[in-house]
C-alpha cells in the first residue's frame, strides 16, 4: 500500500546523480518507480549534483548533494539512508576522493542514528590501504549490504566483511521499465514501427567515452576510431549512430571522431534523453559497440548482441558473467582487424548469442527483482 504522507520520515538517495550519466540515471530511475510503489515520492529525497533537473525528471525531493546544511536538515527527518547504486565506493576515478565522499554520508546517517544501506554497488577497485581499512569500518555496521556481482562480494570478504552479510542480487537498471520515444525522435532518427527496426541495415550503436587511456594518444586514437567507424559504413553497408551516455563527456570525442571520418553519413544522438527513453532507443539497435556499462546492459536487455570495450573491470566482470568473454575488446584491440574478426565470430553465432542474452536477462531481472524485494521489506519495517 502506497504511503502518502508529508510528515513521513523519508528516504534519502545518495550517488552520482544529476551529472547527467545515463547510467547512473538507469540505477536511479529504476529505484525511484520501485520505491514510489511503497512511499510517495515527495518523502523520496535524491541528493544530486543539479536538484533542480533530478526534482523535473523524476518528481522527487532533490537537495545540493555537497551543500551540508541541506543534507544535515534531510537528515533530521530520514527513516532510511541509501548509498546505490553503481561504482561508488572505489578509488580509481573522481582523483580517488568520491569514496571518501560516499563512506563519509555513510557515517554522517549513522551519526543520526539511520538505518542504512549499500545497494546495488559494485565495490572497487580499492588501492589505497586506508581507504580499505575505512571501507571494512563503515560497512562492518551497515544494517543492509546488496552488491551487483560476486566480485564485489569477494573484495568486501578479503578486507573483512563476512560473505554472509553481504547479498549479491543484479544491477537496478534490469528492473527499469521503458519508456515510449517522442515522435520528434522517431522521426529525426527514422525509428519506430513506421520505419522498420534496421531501414534493409544493420543498425550499429557506438557508445564511446572519454578516458585516461585515450586522453593519452587522443589524436591517434580519435583517427583510429574515424577509420573503424568508415569500415562499418563501408564494408558492412550499416547505419551508425554514436550514442553520448554522458553528453558532457562523450560528445566532444564523439564530434572529434566524425570530423575525421571519410563518410558523412553517420548520426549523433545530441539530445539527451532520460534513461528509460534511451532504454528503448536500443531497441532500434542490431548490435551495440560499447564502452560503457550500461550500454553493454540495456544491449542485453533489448537481446542485441555487441562488442564490449574493456576498459574497466565492471565491463569485462559483467561480461564473463554473461559466460559471452568472446564479445570482448580492449581498447588497444579497436581496430578495423579485431573488430571484422569479432563481427564474423557474432554473424557465425547469432542465434546462439540472442539465446544466451534472453535466458541472462531474465536470469538477472529476477536476481533484480530478489534484491528489490529486500530493499523493500527493509524499507517497510520502518516507515509503515
Amino acid at each position: 500500500m502506497l504511503k502518502k504522507n508529508r510528515n513521513l520520515k523519508s528516504i534519502i538517495i545518495s550517488g552520482y546523480f544529476g551529472f547527467g550519466n545515463c547510467g547512473d540515471e538507469a540505477i536511479l530511475m529504476a529505484m525511484i518507480q520501485q520505491l514510489s510503489q511503497i512511499v510517495s515520492k515527495e518523502n523520496i529525497v535524491v541528493l544530486s549534483q543539479n536538484p533542480k533537473k533530478t526534482k523535473m525528471l523524476y518528481g522527487v525531493n532533490s537537495v545540493f548533494r555537497l551543500n551540508p546544511f541541506l543534507i544535515f536538515r534531510q537528515m533530521k527527518k530520514c527513516a532510511v539512508f541509501i548509498s546505490g547504486g553503481g561504482g561508488l565506493l572505489q578509488d580509481v576515478s573522481g582523483k580517488g576522493l568520491s569514496i571518501i565522499y560516499y563512506l563519509s554520508l555513510i557515517l554522517l546517517a549513522r551519526l543520526f542514528k539511520i538505518p542504512n544501506v549499500i545497494y546495488g554497488q559494485c565495490i572497487g577497485p580499492i588501492r589505497r590501504e586506508i581507504n580499505r581499512k575505512i571501507l571494512r569500518l563503515t560497512l562492518s555496521k551497515t544494517n543492509l549490504i546488496i552488491v551487483r556481482d560476486e566480485q564485489s562480494q569477494l573484495l568486501l570478504q578479503q578486507i573483512g566483511i563476512e560473505k554472509e552479510s553481504v547479498l549479491v542480487y543484479a544491477d537496478p537498471s534490469f528492473l527499469l521499465k521503458k519508456e515510449q520515444l517522442s515522435s520528434e525522435i522517431e522521426k529525426y532518427y527514422f525509428l519506430g514501427p513506421r520505419y522498420g527496426k534496421s531501414i534493409n541495415k544493420m543498425t550499429i550503436g557506438v557508445i564511446i567515452r572519454n578516458c585516461k587511456e585515450i586522453e593519452q594518444d587522443y589524436n591517434q586514437k580519435v583517427l583510429q576510431l574515424a577509420k573503424v567507424a568508415d569500415h562499418l559504413i563501408t564494408k558492412y553497408q550499416s547505419r551508425l549512430i554514436f550514442i553520448p551516455f554522458q553528453i558532457d563527456n562523450d560528445l566532444t570525442l564523439l564530434n572529434d571522431v566524425i570530423k575525421q571520418m571519410k563518410n558523412s553519413s553517420v548520426d549523433c544522438l545530441e539530445r539527451e534523453i532520460n534513461p528509460a527513453q534511451m532504454l528503448s532507443f536500443f531497441s532500434e539497435l542490431s548490435l551495440t559497440i560499447g564502452m560503457r556499462f550500461h550500454a553493454i546492459l540495456f544491449s542485453t536487455i533489448n537481446n542485441n548482441p555487441f562488442i564490449a570495450i574493456d576498459y574497466d573491470p565492471k565491463v569485462r566482470n559483467y561480461v564473463n558473467s554473461l559466460e559471452l568473454p568472446e564479445l570482448l575488446l580492449n581498447l588497444n584491440q579497436l581496430t578495423i582487424k579485431y573488430i571484422d574478426y569479432k563481427l564474423q565470430y557474432i554473424n557465425d553465432n547469432w542465434e546462439k548469442i540472442k539465446s544466451i542474452l534472453d535466458t541472462n536477462t531474465k536470469q538477472f531481472q529476477g536476481k533484480a527483482e530478489a534484491g528489490m524485494k529486500e530493499l523493500l521489506s527493509f524499507i517497510k519495517e520502518r516507515i509503515l
